[in-house]
């Protein structure tokens, strides 16, 4: 098996649990924070794995502790070799949530992406709801490049979100 870089006692692998995905995908705590509009059912999830795998825009891992429980799930997508950016995707499990997995998970994917991958760029969007993981972001050394107006509906009326990104260089992990 390929080792993916650690940060303290979290380690991604390309192998993952994708019951385990779908239960914290599905769960409020999560989902509230995702853009997905409906609850992801088993065949969806395993649809969406077979079509990632054979993307090379798109890079997943599992988050695993040093006890090999799957805290979560991590990558890249849109990935841009010629202009050396990609999007990264995070969320940790709401048993994980509120322990720091989430930061070093972030710090290890973001490490992979820059050493390994060279990317120049990483990105993300975050709804300006999730108030929690935009400090984390802006915390790890994101810089806010601007927010798309009513992008996604959620609860019922239009959200904003922000567009983050980390230039290599711009943090050491």
């Amino acid at each position: 098996m390929i080792q993916y870089p650690e940060y303290e006692d979290i380690h991604l692998t390309p192998n993952y649990n994708l019951a385990t995905a779908r239960r914290h995908r599905n769960d409020p705590l999560v989902y509230e924070y995702c853009r997905q509009h409906t609850l992801i059912t088993m065949r969806e999830q395993d649809d969406w794995d077979i079509r990632q795998h054979k993307d090379p825009t798109i890079k997943m891992f599992g988050i695993f502790n040093k006890d090999k429980k799957q805290l979560g799930v991590c990558g890249f997508t849109s990935i841009d070799i010629l202009n050396r950016s990609a999007e990264f995707s995070l969320y940790i499990g709401p048993e994980f949530q509120k322990c720091g997995y989430g930061e070093k998970a972030l710090k290890t994917l973001l490490r992979h992406g820059f050493e390994d991958w060279n990317f120049h760029r990483i990105w993300g969007e975050v709804f300006v709801t999730n108030l929690r993981g935009l400090k984390l972001f802006k915390k790890i050394g994101f810089t806010s490049e601007g927010i798309l107006r009513q992008t996604y509906w959620k609860r019922g009326k239009y959200i904003n979100s922000h567009i983050i990104s980390l230039l290599a260089g711009e943090v050491q992990l």
